[in-house]
């Protein structure tokens, strides 16, 4: 094998319009990345805010997040993206200015009811006629139980904890211990990445054992339980109360009468000697498998 002339450390010459530099700070590495988040870069910029996009919409603008080659489909609004890469780099980078463009937009603000003549005209919604109906991620599950049962560490920082053994660690879910060659079966179910690989983004599935996580898990009744013992619910004075406070609670919104009436019912179907969950615990855990729970809409 014949050995070529040894080339100097610099930045990708494809994604340089000219020929870049050598690198002669050091080992390099930051000038590699002030090149890489360099306003003469957009690539950078665009794949950042598609991925913020997708986070959002539940799919990108451009539908292959880590792919931006020409062999990809061409995203139907294009311009949106460039625009909003711009303005990206314009605000000095900040993820926190692009959140706040997106989610005061009139596109992000939409119901997901989708009109029949808009599902016949775009089945996949390319062209954002509503918002994507979304399911919670596992972390975002878990964070939203321990959140409604008034249990959830807001801390930051820290060590990484184990949320599967009892007593259940009440830190947010991103602070869950992964152990890579043993990855807990509950993460599994709930479709988390590979933590071995570079994922693009998340497989969603719907599969029996989802719902039965939710139903038979501890950590799931324990959380119920924590719902139940709520001043504003212990303490309602009834059984319309009571269902009103764990709509308010759980749903984030006032129960309508036929709830109030199924609920009631429920209440006084249940009887009182089963020592696991009282009739209160049950309907909390019963709101907490709703799929208004699980989804955004």
């Amino acid at each position: 094998m014949s050995r070529g002339d040894e080339v100097p450390r610099h930045f990708l010459e494809i994604l340089s319009s000219t020929n870049p530099p050598p690198f002669t700070n050091g080992s390099g590495r930051l000038e590699l990345a002030r090149a890489i988040a360099n306003p003469n870069n957009p690539l950078t910029a665009r794949v950042y805010v598609n991925r913020i996009w997708l986070h959002h919409f539940g799919e990108g603008l451009v539908t292959t997040p880590g792919d931006f080659g020409v062999r990809t489909e061409e995203p139907v609004y294009r311009a949106l993206l460039d625009y909003l890469a711009a303005t990206f780099v314009e605000n000095g980078w900040s993820t926190k200015a692009l959140h706040r463009m997106i989610l005061l937009s009139a596109t992000y603000q939409q119901s997901s009811e989708a009109q029949p003549s808009d599902v016949k005209t775009d089945p996949d919604n390319h062209l954002l006629t509503h918002m994507n109906r979304q399911r919670l991620d596992f972390e975002a599950l878990r964070d939203t139980l321990l959140e409604v049962a008034g249990k959830l560490d807001l801390k930051v920082g820290g060590l990484p904890m184990d949320i599967e053994t009892q007593p259940f660690a009440p830190r947010r879910t991103i602070y869950g211990l992964i152990d890579r060659q043993n990855l807990p079966a509950v993460f599994r179910t709930f479709d988390f990445a590979n933590p071995d690989t570079s994922n693009q983004a998340r497989f969603h599935t719907t599969v029996p054992q989802q719902a039965l996580f939710l139903m038979n898990s501890p950590f799931v009744i324990e959380q119920a339980k924590g719902v139940a013992k709520r001043d504003e619910i212990a303490n309602a004075a009834n059984a319309e109360e009571k269902v009103q406070a764990l709509y308010r609670i759980i749903l984030q919104r006032r129960a309508d009468a036929s709830e109030i009436e199924l609920g009631e019912k429920f209440l006084a179907a249940q009887p009182k000697t089963d020592s696991k969950l009282s009739p209160l615990e049950k309907y909390a855990q019963v709101l907490l498998l709703s799929n208004e729970l699980s989804y955004v809409d």
